[in-house]
């Protein structure tokens, strides 16, 4: 009887906390759908976001659980609520940023140098970060594309995998601002990517960065995440100019 007295409570605090960890786990899981969501439907400041119901049906979730969502997405600036109308896409800042990113990083040769330096900077956060909010269906993209990346000759097709491998990663952060300006970066690397940019150096330290990044965002660690971006950028500075520092 002692022994049965004891177990039930000890039982009922186990399941509490279960439920709790749960519940976080689920409002989490919407937070990153939702920034799927809008980096998927392009969307942009003063767009509406679905209503509660109809995100609830979207994902399958309470909504509860997608009250939450949209609470912590409004207190990091990234959703703005209207009485009566539901909540919006807050971002304005989206436009002139990637307008000016766009001019910073032309495309001219000349400037890749600095690229490098841009990308080392913002490349690993962003690396982080995917590591924390990527989806399967984005793992086994990547994937694909690292495969395709190691039995493929053509130089065109390896410029285009380059692109969209760090292109895929940028989106899986679900930050379409984070996407918009690494799309701007990744344009002004083209230059790099041309033939005489080329050789086998290149390609192995590529396929040997990609494999690791992808390594890491399988396995969910931002630190080790992040260090393998880093070091990947770094690998390709010195294989395209070896002077680098």
């Amino acid at each position: 009887m002692i022994e049965q007295s004891q177990s039930a409570p000890l039982e009922q605090g186990t399941e509490s906390t279960e439920n709790s960890v749960s519940t976080a786990r689920a409002y989490e899981d919407v937070i990153a759908k939702i920034r799927k969501l809008i980096s998927d439907e392009d969307m942009g400041p003063g767009d509406a976001l679905p209503s509660e119901r109809r995100l609830s049906d979207l994902f399958t979730v309470s909504r509860h659980s997608v009250r939450e969502a949209i609470r912590v997405l409004q207190e990091q600036g990234v959703l703005a609520p209207k009485r009566g109308s539901g909540n919006y896409i807050r971002s304005s800042s989206r436009e002139e940023l990637t307008r000016a990113l766009s001019s910073l990083v032309s495309g001219d040769a000349r400037r890749l140098f600095e690229v490098f330096q841009l990308r080392e900077l913002m490349e690993p956060q962003i690396a982080a970060l995917a590591a924390e909010m990527i989806l399967p269906e984005q793992l086994e993209e990547m994937d694909q594309l690292v495969r395709t990346q190691m039995t493929t000759e053509d130089r065109s097709e390896l410029q285009k995998i380059d692109r969209n491998f760090h292109a895929l990663i940028a989106k899986a952060t679900g930050n379409a601002l984070l996407s918009d300006l690494m799309d701007k970066i990744s344009a002004s690397m083209d230059p790099s990517r041309t033939e005489g940019h080329q050789s086998d150096e290149r390609r192995v330290a590529s396929i040997t960065g990609h494999c690791r990044i992808l390594k890491a965002l399988q396995a969910h660690d931002p630190v080790a995440a992040a260090e393998a971006m880093r070091d990947h950028i770094n690998d390709i500075k010195h294989a395209v100019s070896p002077d680098t520092p």
